[in-house]
């Protein structure tokens, strides 16, 4: 009788250990747009360790922008979108995190990496561009690319 009981018991038990429910993936989506903000209701930033550009690209490339950190402290935080704004000689990204909500199942209790690439579409102005990438509380992470005619 106790091992018929075995595979139920760990079909129940399973999904609070490792986590359930379609809310508590970490699927990650970017998507560019300038309205919304770190201060987007109900989404929080990344923290962003490291940005890493080309050195160098030409005015019609897409400029992809590899960001590593994390999204969150356990498996309820998934990366939203990637905001971007342009200024001249600059690109600002805010990596938007969606928190756990008050629907969320159990979640695992490991660390969400952050380890994405953003695609910047060009085009690009010729010289020094810029790219810093925001993020709540703390210090922006900073790159610089050349843009070559």
């Amino acid at each position: 009788m106790p091992l018929r009981v075995l595979p139920l018991v760990a079909m129940l038990v399973a999904p609070f250990l490792f986590g359930g429910g379609a809310s508590c993936g970490s699927t990650a989506s970017t998507a560019s747009s300038a309205s919304a903000g770190p201060d987007a209701p109900g989404l929080d930033t990344a923290r962003v360790a490291r940005v890493d550009v080309p050195d160098q690209i030409a005015p019609s490339d897409t400029l992809r922008v590899h960001l590593s950190g994390t999204v969150g402290p356990n498996g309820c935080y998934s990366l939203a979108r990637i905001d971007e704004a342009r200024t001249a000689g600059r690109i600002t990204l805010t990596p938007l995190v969606r928190p756990p909500t008050a629907d969320d199942q159990a979640c695992t209790m490991a660390v969400v990496p952050l380890d994405t690439t953003y695609a910047a579409p060009p085009p690009f102005e010729a010289g020094r561009l810029a790219v810093t990438v925001r993020q709540k509380g703390r210090s922006p992470v900073l790159d610089t690319v050349t843009v070559w005619n």
